[in-house]
């Protein structure tokens, strides 16, 4: 794999999971220049090698760019507050929740500040090292995009939940103004199992049916569970992201996942 050479002003942004790979290439001062590729991931092949081949199908991958932000799409992560983050205890935290974690497999730390606490998640010891031969990258995870995202663009002054929907993926923030309650994940197709897993998260929380808001976010299969919840819970809306992003970056395209927009949005 290449180095990425230096652009001043573009940068690459890349949402790795295992159903699939996106790339976009940004320029914030000229949005309308904006690339984006996906590449469907193979089953029977491991990550990194996917990876790979996603990166050679990728007519942009070796421009010049500015630095490179990977998304590593991942059901586990864990949350520890400010006050316990210490560098050197990472891995033992992170293990402790989840203690089937291989051994080489390497731990990343995103700090957020506004909420005083630190998103703990793995990444493969193989794709790790393929991210860094291109240099200079940040390595996030959708909880912390996600979460930075509701530091600069608050949904509420209350409580509510903001829930993600994509390819089957769920994740789940609880908040209380700008301090989050509860964050986990859920991997389900099955849209009842989505709901049933929501709605029990949101009596744990003691939120209120009538009072406190659902936001709800992602992509196809949140036309299909949004009828279901409005009939718990009376608040409940879906994010319109023509409402949060530049418009002309998603006239360009429909189909970016929302993590990999809000990214965006914080160039």
């Amino acid at each position: 794999m290449n180095r990425v050479s230096h652009n001043p002003h573009t940068t690459l942004s890349i949402r790795i999971s295992t159903n699939g790979f996106c790339f976009c290439s940004y320029t914030a001062s000229s949005p309308d220049t904006l690339l984006y590729h996906y590449h469907e991931a193979e089953s029977n092949m491991p990550l990194a090698a996917n990876f790979d081949a996603a990166w050679r199908a990728c007519p942009f991958a070796t421009n010049s760019y500015n630095e490179v932000k990977a998304i590593i799409v991942t059901e586990q992560f864990t949350v520890i507050p400010g006050e316990y983050d210490e560098k050197e205890q990472h891995s033992t935290l992170y293990r402790s929740c989840f203690p089937s974690t291989p051994a080489d497999s390497h731990i990343i730390a995103n700090t957020l500040t506004a909420q005083d606490s630190t998103v703990l998640f793995a990444v493969d010891n193989a794709l790790y090292n393929k991210l860094l031969q291109m240099g200079k990258v940040t390595i996030y995870t959708p909880a912390s995009i996600l979460l930075g995202f509701l530091s600069r663009h608050k949904l509420s002054e209350g409580s509510y939940i903001l829930a993600y929907y994509h390819t089957g993926n769920s994740l789940i923030l609880s908040m209380r103004g700008d301090a989050l309650q509860l964050s986990n994940s859920i991997r389900s197709e099955e849209t009842h199992d989505q709901a049933f897993y929501l709605l029990s998260i949101w009596q744990e929380q003691q939120l209120s049916q009538h009072d406190d808001t659902l936001f709800l976010c992602g992509d196809k299969s949140v036309e299909e569970i949004t009828p279901l919840l409005r009939q718990f819970i009376r608040n409940t809306k879906r994010l319109n992201p023509n409402e949060l992003f530049r418009s002309n970056l998603l006239n360009k395209i429909n189909e970016i996942p929302f993590d990999l927009q809000a990214l965006l949005l914080c160039e």
